[in-house]
């Protein structure tokens, strides 16, 4: 039995085109202050932390986390989900060329 794989595999266009799609609702000013908000927070969250740590403080970590999650998730639709499928993409495509060879 003979199995035809693409030459290439690229999720991230595919999230994308879905995205983009799905976005076109709320298009515009609002996205791009969702993802500053969501970088802000991020940035904020570790930067506290390690002033915390640095000041000798216990720096207690469940805010930490929460603050990263409520970040995460602004920036997730638009950077954390297209950088985790192009890993994946990149791990696929390493995997298909050393593989494929194996099973012709």
């Amino acid at each position: 039995m003979i199995i035809h794989t693409a030459a290439q595999v690229d999720l991230v266009d595919a999230w994308s085109v879905f995205w983009s799609t799905v976005s076109s609702a709320f298009d515009g000013p609002l996205k791009v202050l969702l993802i500053v908000v969501g970088i802000g927070l991020i940035a904020f969250s570790l930067l506290k932390f390690v002033w915390d740590k640095r000041r000798g403080g216990s720096a207690r970590q469940s805010p930490i986390w929460w603050t990263l999650g409520l970040g995460g998730l602004l920036i997730a639709p638009d950077i954390l989900i297209p950088l985790a499928l192009g890993i994946l993409s990149w791990v696929i495509n390493i995997a298909l060329k050393v593989i494929g060879p194996v099973f012709g």
